[in-house]
């Protein structure tokens, strides 16, 4: 099941248009990152494609749930979560996303919150750290910072518009 969630989330990378993946920016040339709108196109064409698959029928995409007055989970707000409401032992997959141009001490939050979410406390299988933007160097930097020890994370990384993101293959599969 996991390993169709990652075909599905790499054809939703692909579907998203450039003016999403990089926002333009009124009478200027340049284009800036701008995460939350990434992630709300992302959102869409996952769900859909979810939606469109029967294997996903009971499970629900949600986006920066807060968990706030949970029993277990509190202080964590993930981008996604692909779950069963209400059934702990159903917990799928966790996703967080960030800019390639993102400050490192961002990127060790969603770590922080992969960790948790994928720890036995909660119990998701899998998380994801989406990276997307076209540069290697700082995907390196990424990389070298994501842990190498973890069976239950995995750092992908989404180029540019048009393509697929891929899994970093130096890094262990869900």
């Amino acid at each position: 099941m996991i390993e169709r969630l990652l075909q599905l989330l790499s054809e939703a990378t692909a579907a998203i248009p450039a003016h999403y993946f990089q926002l333009p920016v009124a009478d200027q040339e340049c284009t800036i990152y701008r995460e939350r709108v990434y992630c709300y196109e992302l959102y869409h064409q996952l769900r859909e494609l979810l939606k469109a698959d029967p294997l996903f029928d009971r499970y629900a995409l949600c986006g920066e749930v807060d968990k706030s007055g949970h029993p277990i989970i509190r202080r964590h707000v993930p981008d996604f979560v692909l779950h069963v409401p209400r059934a702990m032992d159903a917990n799928l997959v966790v996703i967080e996303v960030k800019p390639i141009n993102a400050e490192l001490s961002g990127f060790r939050k969603d770590l922080e919150t992969l960790a948790y979410f994928t720890s036995d406390i909660v119990g998701y299988q899998c998380g994801i750290e989406l990276v997307y933007g076209d540069n290697e160097g700082g995907l390196n930097e990424f990389t070298r910072k994501f842990p190498r020890d973890s069976r239950k994370l995995q750092l992908f990384w989404h180029q540019s518009p048009g393509t697929r993101a891929v899994a970093v293959p130096t890094l262990k599969d869900c």
